[in-house]
């Protein structure tokens, strides 16, 4: 295993860097200034809004198996959340949305809002307990299509596959489908799983995504329902506890697909399908919407207020401007390495990474969302889009 631990070792020195530069930058009050920078590019007072997707008990065991990037242990949950909590006011996302519409310089605090994406079993099971212990109000979005089955999100399944591929050294422009969805994954791979994920959420239309994943399975004799357990979603109990419990339930469409991928009209019914299943399911309308995968187009905007949700949130890491559209809300994606030093919890980091000063200093990649409004095309383009091209302009999510 010597390529093995080089890699660890080459990972291990890389954090430490990074950690490095993380204390020089708080030791000569960079995140000072860069708080003041950005709160004159908010407007105002700063509205930092967190997106989080898993919590686990053991990130170690449980990144070997899901995809991990979308992964927190529940003690760096924790940390995080006490972190920004000592800096700021954390409020609801409701009360985000309303100081951000309060006019500029209006109020001098800065605040912290918590959000919850995709609705997994462990929200339930794992964020809520920390959640309660420190008070924290949330907003958790789910994809009302998955809630109370067995299904799987086609990000878990597509990943499970692909990282069975290159356990079986099996190149992914080579895995053996007919076209044209192995002419898709080739036209997609790039790097790992993960970079090849990434652009297949970026580039398909939902139907090819789950195409695709059905696909790879039976080549590799696998199912969804093969998956880790601790992939499956919420039952609608448990979604009716959140929100017993005072968590917001919002909206992330029926299946979790990424609308700005789709027709409008398709995107449209996936809005109207997911607000109407939570009305009907947990007893009230969702207020609050999340776009799949953090893309999405003016006109998905303005279908999504069309329908009756009061904002809607991104993954585009920006700072939050007040009076800007509430359709457009932007968010800090978290995960276990976002505040991890070069073997653990980093305050540094945390301080630089939550705080903006990496990203303000260039040293993060800036995560894409908005697109452009596609073009009115000729039928015969129109076919081939639907038939699963790549549309105009896709970008990788970060």
């Amino acid at each position: 295993m010597p390529e093995r631990a080089d890699f660890s070792a080459r990972w291990i020195l890389k954090r430490a860097a990074k950690a490095a530069v993380a204390g020089a930058l708080t030791a000569a009050g960079i995140h000072h200034a860069v708080r003041l920078v950005r709160r004159r590019q908010a407007g105002g007072s700063r509205v930092l809004i967190l997106s989080y997707h898993r919590v686990t008990p053991d990130f170690g065991a449980e990144s070997r198996q899901t995809l991990a990037s979308l992964l927190v242990s529940t003690d760096t949950l924790r940390r995080q959340l006490e972190h920004v909590g000592r800096r700021n006011e954390i409020v609801s996302l409701a009360d985000a949305r309303r100081i951000l519409a309060e006019p500029a310089g209006g109020r001098r605090s800065d605040v912290v809002a918590v959000t919850i994406d995709d609705g997994y079993a462990d929200v339930a099971q794992h964020a809520l307990p920390v959640l309660r212990a420190l008070r924290v109000p949330a907003t958790v979005f789910v994809p009302t299509g998955y809630v109370g089955t067995a299904r799987r999100l086609p990000h878990d399944r597509l990943h499970a596959a692909l990282t069975a591929l290159a356990r079986r050294r099996i190149p992914f422009e080579r895995a053996g489908l007919q076209p044209p969805l192995q002419t898709l994954l080739s036209a997609c791979a790039e790097g790992g799983p993960a970079a090849t994920l990434d652009r297949l959420i970026a580039r398909l239309p939902h139907e090819r995504l789950v195409a695709l994943a059905a696909a790879l399975e039976r080549m590799l004799g696998t199912a969804e329902q093969d998956l880790p357990a601790s992939t499956r979603l919420m039952t609608w109990d448990e979604v009716r506890a959140l929100d017993a419990a005072g968590v917001d339930v919002g909206g992330h469409t029926v299946n979790h697909a990424v609308l700005a991928n789709l027709p409008l009209a398709e995107a449209r019914r996936e809005l109207a399908g997911c607000r109407d299943q939570l009305a009907e399911r947990v007893g009230r309308a969702p207020r609050h919407f999340a776009y799949p995968n953090g893309y999405y187009t003016p006109a998905v905007q303005r279908a999504v207020a069309e329908v009756g949700f009061e904002a809607a949130v991104t993954i585009e890491d920006e700072e939050n401007r007040h009076g800007g559209s509430p359709y457009g809300l932007k968010r800090k994606v978290l995960w276990e390495n976002t505040t991890l030093g070069a073997v653990g919890w980093s305050g540094v980091v945390a301080t630089c990474n939550l705080g903006g000063v990496f990203a303000t200093l260039g040293l993060a990649r800036p995560v894409p969302g908005e697109r452009p409004d596609p073009p009115a095309e000729p039928a015969a383009r129109t076919a081939r889009t639907q038939a699963g091209e790549a549309p105009a302009g896709a970008r990788a999510v970060s």
